[in-house]
Order: structure tokens, then sequence, then C-alpha cells
């Protein structure tokens, strides 16, 4: 019972049910009908005073019985609330690694106990990576709350295969210069990124699987699937290493392209002219140029190089062949009146054998054979095996000047010319092997003058052992052994050269219609000189004397 008021003998008392769950308001108005209204302050103060303001209160439930105990006239007893035991709830995660424990407070019950939350745990077949200390304290400080009740073990994710390119990386080809004041040269426009036989290009680096994990439920986890990659079947130019399955490797030399999940290698680069706008060309493997080679430029290639055009006064090397389909010409003479090769002169050396339709001030020199069609004027040849210039039955085919060195046969249609250039034609020896000659014998005669001069040091300690350290006459000693050891190296290589330079029992120069006045002409180291025209002639070595035949 509480007394609400001196003037309001109404009265208002909370009660639960028998049951002991059901909070009850019972209101009884004054009994002379008078009463002052009550607040909402009246209320809360009646329920505290009854020792039930912990329980649950409805929604609304109090708003409402403050409007009937202002306005209804009889007694009445409405439900408020009720008494609520502590709950509990878990939940867990999509993946099956955490559960959390989400506590409610009682409301004037029972609070959770440490048992019914374990029971829930097990109910829920929670096995792995139970938190009890935590769990424990969370209950025991009855605040509600959520926290991380079991823990299991994530998998851990593996990683997925993957293609890693291993060529350089590409810069774009733009002239060079190393500052901006620098002169810019617009014929250097850096390397053309190319690869020998061999060359590593791409790894494959394989897929590592993850790491199963375990579930709050004891379960394993596996783990996200890896993605694997391979390299592309039968990528041309290219091929898997036979010592590293994971190694992607050049078959050929060319220039590398990359693709998705290869590289691929292109033996031949193609480019329409070498010019400025290409720049200079160095490549590992071969090039096609379908227009011309212009003056000053540089192209190298360890393969063949084809021209479609011309080459002008330009240096070209190939590891392989060269093959022009117009001309070889320079803009200058090919050697000055000091000898000095020309800068204006057309280099091209080739490995392998060189052929164009005609060559004019030019430097050109073949490990194989030489092919002219046409003519070669003014120009320096040397061949490992044969020159020809000229097809037979041709009207053309004329070597007019310069020089013409092969190993074993020169062939034109006419040697000189009608006013008597000088034109030297030569064959029998390897132009190759008269500079190595010429190189041993150099180094030969500073070896036999060392070896002179430590000889003589010897002679004169010998005459004056007191002049001499044991120390300085041992080293005296070491030098002329070393000396005469090379001495004798030399030797035998000059002579072993020298044979070869005599080789020339069968080589031959053959002109099919002409040897015109001013031809010289010599076979190993037989020379003639053509003073008087002649016809049809074919020069060779018969006895070691050089003889001509028609």
């Amino acid at each position: 019972m509480a007394d609400v008021g001196q003037q309001n003998r109404a009265d208002l008392t909370f009660t639960l049910t028998r049951e002991g769950q059901k909070l009850q308001a019972c209101f009884t108005p004054p009994a002379d009908g008078e009463k002052t209204p009550l607040t909402r302050g009246a209320i809360n103060q009646a329920l505290l005073a009854s020792g039930y303001a912990n329980h649950f209160v409805y929604d609304n439930a109090l708003e409402e019985l403050l409007s009937r105990c202002n306005t209804d006239t009889q007694p009445f007893t409405v439900a408020v609330g009720e008494r609520r035991d502590g709950t509990f709830t878990i939940q867990c995660s999509h993946d099956g690694v955490e559960a959390y424990l989400a506590i409610t407070p009682p409301f004037g019950g029972a609070p959770v106990t440490l048992q019914q939350v374990l029971q829930g745990l097990k109910a829920k077949n929670i096995v792995t990576g139970i938190r009890y200390a935590e769990i424990e304290a969370t209950v025991a400080s009855g605040r509600p709350r959520e926290i991380l009740a079991a823990c299991g073990l994530a998998p851990e994710a593996g990683t997925d295969g993957e293609l890693v390119s291993l060529l350089p990386a590409v810069k774009e080809r733009k002239p060079g210069g190393d500052d901006d004041d620098s002169i810019i040269d617009y014929r250097n426009r850096g390397e053309i990124v190319s690869v020998a036989v061999g060359t590593p290009l791409m790894r494959r680096i394989p897929p590592v699987p993850g790491t199963a994990g375990e579930s709050v439920f004891g379960k394993e986890i596996p783990p996200p699937p890896v993605a694997d990659v391979q390299f592309a079947q039968n990528p041309s130019g290219a091929e898997v290493s036979p010592d590293d399955p994971n190694l992607l490797v050049a078959a050929v030399a060319g220039q590398p392209i990359l693709a998705k999940d290869c590289v691929t290698v292109e033996p031949i680069i193609k480019v329409k002219n070498v010019d400025l706008s290409s720049g200079n060309l160095s490549f590992i493997g071969s090039i096609a140029v379908t227009g011309d080679i212009t003056a000053g430029m540089t192209v190298q290639a360890s393969g063949d190089i084809s021209v479609g055009g011309v080459i002008e006064a330009a240096k070209v090397e190939a590891g392989g062949n060269i093959g022009v389909s117009g001309g070889i010409i320079g803009q200058g003479e090919v050697r000055s009146a000091r000898g000095e090769l020309g800068e204006e002169t057309a280099h091209v050396s080739a490995k392998g054998s060189v052929t164009a339709l005609f060559v004019e001030n030019a430097v050109v020199a073949a490990g194989a054979d030489i092919t002219i069609q046409g003519f070669a004027m003014q120009s320096e040849l040397s061949a490992g095996n044969r020159i020809a210039v000229g097809q037979e039955g041709s009207q053309k085919g004329h070597i007019i000047g310069g020089s013409c060195q092969a190993v074993n046969e020169i062939q034109a249609v006419t040697l000189g010319s009608h006013a008597g250039v000088h034109t030297l034609v030569s064959v029998g020896v390897d132009p190759s092997v008269r500079e190595k000659l010429s190189t041993v014998k150099l180094k030969l005669q500073e070896k036999e003058r060392e070896l002179d001069e430590v000889t003589k040091r010897l002679s004169y300690f010998a005459d004056a052992p007191s002049k001499a350290t044991p120390e300085q006459l041992g080293k005296a000693w070491q030098s002329r052994d070393r000396l005469a050891t090379d001495v004798a190296e030399l030797a035998g290589e000059k002579k072993r050269l020298q044979k070869r330079l005599e080789r020339v029992a069968n080589a031959r120069i053959h002109a099919e219609r002409a040897v015109l006045g001013g031809v010289i002409v010599s076979i190993g180291t037989k020379a003639l000189q053509i003073d008087e025209d002649l016809g049809p002639t074919t020069f060779r070595l018969e006895e070691g004397e050089l003889v001509a035949s028609s």
C-alpha cells in the first residue's frame, strides 16, 4: 500500500502473481471520488517502494497505467511487467572460426551461470578454442556485453602460381645523349633487346598450397584453392630448359616478345630502312631490311642480313650471310693517299657469304664467297673461298680497280679496264692468314729482342759475379727460359702460317672475256703484271711458276 498524497486517498500497489512471474499494478480510487491526478514520478516511487523496480516493465505500460489511474473510478488490476531470468546467446561466424557470447542480465530473476554457458557451448558442439577465463569473468560481472567465447584456427591462404618474365625492362629506343647539353646522336637509339640460344626468358613459380584451419566445432577448414599456371605449348623460338622444367629458355637467337603465358623469340627483325628514323641496329639474330641502309649507319647481326635496296657508305656486319638485292656503294675513295681507309667508304663483312648486284667504293670481306652480278669498282674484296663477278655468258662482270683476294678462286668476265686502272687480283692466300702471319712476325721480333737483352745480361753477370745477387740472377734465368719458350712457339706458328700461304696448287684466276693492261695477277708468292690486253685467260701455278692459258 502506498500513500500518494494527503488529499488523494487512492491506493496503488505492485505485486507478483501467484506463479511469481507477472508484475501487476493494483489501483483503488478514493472512496469520496475526489482525487488529485497522479504523476509519473508518483508511479515510479510506488514501484520502487514495492521492491519491484528491477523487474521488466512492458513498453508504454506505465503510461497506460497513469492514464487509467487518473480516469477510472473503479478499482482495477493490470499487468505492467514480468520477472525475467538472465539469458545468453551464442552465435558463430559464417566460417565457423569464431563463436561469440552475448549475455542479457536478469530483470528480477536469476542471473546466467557459468554452467549454463558451458552447457550452451556443448549444445552447439563447440569444443575448440573455448576461452574459459573470459567467459567466467563476463558471467561474474553481470553486465550486458558480447565477447569472443571460442576461437578456432583460420586457414592460411596459399599463393597462386606465377609466370615471371626474366627479360630486361624494354626502354624506348630514342636518340642518345647523357644530358640536356650533350650533342644528340640520332643514329644511336640504344640496343634492340635480343637473346642468344639458351638465354633464360621466363620462370614458372609453382603454386604453394595453403594451410588448413580448424573450426570451433573441431572440424578441419580447408584453405582456399590456389591457381596453377603453365607455359604455353610449343612457343615459337623458345623451349623448356632440359635442366629445369620451370624455366623457359631461347631455342633460337633473336628478339624476345613477351606474351601472356610465354616468351616467343623472333629470329628475324624486319625494318623498312636503316636511317636516322630507325637508328643503328645491333641484334642477336637476323635482320631483314626491305629498303636501304643509308650512309653513316651501322647494322650488326649475329645471323644473316638481307637488304632489299642498297647499302650506302654504312658499316654492316653479319655472323652469317649478307644478301643485297641492290648494290654496295660508298661515297668516296676506299683509301686515302696515305693508305688509310676512307670514312665515307662502305664496310661490309660477313662470316658467311656476301651477294650483291654491284660494289663500288667499298670494303667487302666474307668468310666464304663473294658473288656480284654486275661489277666491282675501286673496292677491296676478300673472301675465304671464292669471288665471282658476273655470270657465265653475261656481258656484265667487271673487276675494275682496287683489289680482290680469295683463297681458292676469282672468276670474272673482265679484269681491269681499257684506261689501265691499277687492279690487283690475288688467290692462294687467305687474307686472315696473312694478317695473322704479320702479327706473329712482329711478336717474334719483339721476343727475340728481349731474349737477346737477357742473354747479354747473363753473360755480364757471368763475367762479373759480384754485380748480381742470387735473386737477380735467378730472375734473369727465369726470364731467359720464358722468352726462349715464347720465341720457339712463335717461330713454330710462323712456319705453320707460311705453309698455309703456300697451299695454292688448285688456286686459279679466270677471266671469261679479257684481262686488260694495268692488272696485277698474284697466286701465292708469285705475281705477274699485265701490260698488254689478253683475251679469255686462266691463271694458275704449274711447277711453281705462274702460267696463263686461254
